[in-house]
């Protein structure tokens, strides 16, 4: 610090010189300015209602309920263990008896189909043995010797629940069945399905032979994430010319909400008489994608009508939030070169999300990059991040609002003589 705050002499030459160094060395120095400030907290949380009416003016799908509950109270299933889920993030909206071990009938097919999705290409040739050809029950009625590819047995397997389609494709893939069903319980253990176990491809009636609702959902959840997969599952109808047979053969979806209400784009049923009637669903409406199971129902009525009254219980838990307008300020940052002058950061676009009522949205501002003038309007710095429950929701870039020109030297001048001499009135 300099001494003449307090020998109260004049400054002269003494401060011109001080002046002039400073002049110099700025101005032949580029300065980068990164220090900013939010108008808004790093970190920001919205609690949205939990609770709203049923919208109006809907309209009725087909295959409805019989039931009147109103769709914002969980439904009242007939099911001896249903789930409810959501596909994106895996949250759980329903639940009884979701862990309990149950028979699953052919929702077994759907291991069976991801792991020949995961295994074997679509067009590979497979011809039936003996053994797939004797499997009974649901079934193409295969003969030994007879050759389809592998995305025509899957289309049998998923759409017609054909079981021995489900034996052919397991052979295809490990040799034998019993090889095919150790690969399906490796699976079962890497994705934590902690209350499931194969005994056979196609799910029927077995000792040992068994899942729960939860792990079925988590299952249809991972195999939901295959384009193939999805494909398949939403197919309403397929046909296929079996050899040596005169006429095509087509068949229509098991799962008749596929192609019969619009949202439904899935997944695999099930029937045996141990495990009752059993679905495992997916729906999609409103940027909401849901997935469903019920096991043991006591007919297919009621397979159906509990399936969609959880999907509507599930689509009513959502609503479309607005997390961002365009051009909110959101941060600012001081301007080289000019005194209390900010560069305002404001939101470039829009952002919506469709957010489950009564959690909670959290934002995040990241501004991680330097301001060097000049500056252009719509010039991205940063972003604001938005998440619920740890789930991304998405993210807006933070550009800046207007356009700053290149410092001249005048100015350089002009901004360090104000900073040196208000530096030398709380000296002197």
């Amino acid at each position: 610090m300099l001494s003449v705050s307090k020998s109260r002499k004049r400054p002269g030459s003494l401060v011109l010189w001080l002046v002039a160094v400073l002049l110099l060395s700025f101005s032949l120095t580029p300065v980068a300015w990164a220090t900013t400030t939010s108008n808004l907290p790093s970190s920001t949380t919205t609690v949205l209602p939990d609770a709203s009416s049923p919208s109006s003016g809907t309209q009725s799908d087909p295959l409805a309920p019989t039931s009147q509950t109103p769709a914002t109270s969980p439904p009242h299933s007939q099911a001896a263990a249903a789930i409810l889920i959501d596909m994106g993030s895996g949250a759980v909206l329903y639940a009884k008896n979701a862990d309990v071990r149950r028979a699953m009938a052919s929702t077994t097919k759907i291991m069976t189909c991801l792991l020949v999705l995961d295994t074997l290409p679509l067009n590979r040739v497979v011809t039936a043995s003996e053994r797939a050809a004797a499997t009974g029950e649901e079934a193409l009625r295969l003969k030994a010797g007879d050759q389809l590819t592998v995305e025509q047995l899957l289309y049998a397997l998923m759409v017609k629940s054909a079981n021995d389609a489900a034996v052919d494709l397991a052979e295809a893939c490990s040799g034998t069945e019993e090889a095919f069903v150790a690969q399906m319980n490796a699976k079962a253990h890497e994705l934590g399905l902690t209350n499931t176990q194969y005994t056979s491809a196609h799910g029927l009636d077995a000792p040992g032979h068994y899942s729960s609702a939860r792990d079925l959902a988590t299952l249809a959840r991972v195999a939901m994430g295959n384009a193939e997969f999805r494909k398949l599952v939403g197919t309403v109808s397929y046909t296929l010319s079996l050899p040596n047979r005169p006429t095509p053969l087509t068949f229509g979806n098991v799962n008749k909400l596929v192609g019969t209400v619009p949202w439904v784009t899935g997944i695999k049923t099930g029937f045996t008489d141990n495990a009752g009637f059993c679905l495992v669903g997916s729906g999609g409406k409103g940027g909401v994608s849901l997935i469903s199971v019920v096991l043991g129902e006591p007919s297919w009525a009621p397979c159906w009508a509990d399936t969609k009254a959880l999907f509507q219980y599930g689509f009513n838990r959502y609503q479309p939030l607005v997390l961002t307008q365009q051009s909110v300020p959101v941060a600012d940052m001081p301007v080289p070169y000019h005194l209390g002058l900010r560069l305002q950061l404001v939101t470039e676009t829009a952002l919506q999300a469709t957010i489950l009522k009564g959690d909670k949205v959290e934002s995040q501002v990241v501004v991680d990059k330097q301001l060097r003038l000049p500056v252009q309007a719509g010039e991205v710095f940063g972003r604001v991040q938005y998440s619920e429950s740890g789930q991304a929701l998405g993210s807006v870039n933070l550009v800046a609002a207007r356009s700053i020109a290149r410092i001249t030297l005048g100015t350089k001048l002009v901004y360090f003589w104000h900073r040196f001499t208000g530096w030398l009135g709380r000296v002197l």
